[in-house]
């Protein structure tokens, strides 16, 4: 173990066995001292294909990306935590050249740049496309970030979030004066493949948009889909970027119906972590 980069890797998955083998043959690839994998109630094979790489298999009991983030880090024994979504791929030397430009700028954080790791079909080309049609966040993106594990014990996870918890850590730690920098290293992401699985998706980040918004602010602009979904199609029409027009639209439909059911149930059938009341701060 002298030769492994002192970090550890916190893999959050549930149902991806279609994935987990090759992101976690990635991860291996670069060395880690440790490799965490928090399993959310899968129901295929995902913890048993993990089994060969894994140091420590979790269960976040069904409570969500929140919960697993926070429970991955606390059991992670290093100084740094690299986090990787399991439908992500880490080129050979993505840890190696993360940690040195986190040591070299003196971040507390840094995270990777995307690309599509398959173009077989029109929703993943555009997805590849969409994902260019937004402006790199502030904070720190955890499909492929590695953050001081100080700082993450110190802001934490909100299991109330999720998804959505990035965003959430992320003002709280920018508050708090952390500095998060973008690497130069570029990973490969596994986008959804079929109009069903993107519904699917839209409809959980409008949820998770509702608790953001619930905790942060529900007249912040941001958190309310109309918004950057113009941003998006302004920004991709304005380029000619014509195929994620599709997704932009997509986006406005069902993140904003997701929206709409998640305040619902937060009115009507609130978590026991709830905040009692909501946040009605404004702003951009």
């Amino acid at each position: 173990m002298e030769d492994c980069l002192p970090l550890s890797v916190v893999v959050c998955a549930r149902n991806a066995e279609r994935t987990i083998s090759a992101c976690l043959k990635s991860i291996c690839r670069n060395n880690p001292f440790e490799i965490i994998l928090v399993d959310g109630n899968s129901t295929d094979k995902t913890i048993a294909l993990a089994v060969d790489f894994a140091r420590h298999i979790l269960s976040d009991q069904g409570r969500g990306t929140s919960f697993a983030h926070q429970i991955g880090s606390e059991i992670a024994s290093q100084d740094y935590i690299m986090f990787v979504d399991a439908d992500v791929e880490l080129p050979p030397d993505a840890l190696e050249r993360m940690f040195a430009g986190l040591k070299e700028a003196k971040l507390d954080g840094i995270y990777a740049r995307t690309e599509g790791a398959g173009q077989g079909n029109f929703w993943e080309r555009a997805a590849t496309d969409f994902l260019s049609c937004r402006p790199n966040p502030a904070g720190i993106w955890f499909g492929a970030g590695l953050v001081s594990r100080e700082v993450v014990i110190r802001y934490g996870f909100d299991s109330f979030i999720s998804p959505g918890d990035d965003v959430d850590f992320n003002r709280r730690a920018l508050g708090g004066g952390c500095v998060f920098g973008v690497s130069a290293v570029q990973v490969k992401h596994h986008h959804r493949t079929t109009f069903k699985n993107v519904v699917r998706q839209y409809i959980w980040y409008g949820k998770g948009r509702s608790r953001l918004a619930w905790k942060n602010g529900l007249l912040i602009l941001r958190f309310w889909p109309p918004f950057p979904a113009v941003y998006g199609l302004a920004y991709s029409l304005g380029h000619f970027k014509f195929r994620p027009v599709s997704l932009h639209i997509l986006a406005l439909v069902f993140q904003s119906w997701g929206m709409v059911c998640g305040l619902a149930e937060l009115v009507f059938n609130p978590p026991p972590d709830r905040p009692p009341r909501p946040c009605w701060k404004c702003g951009i």
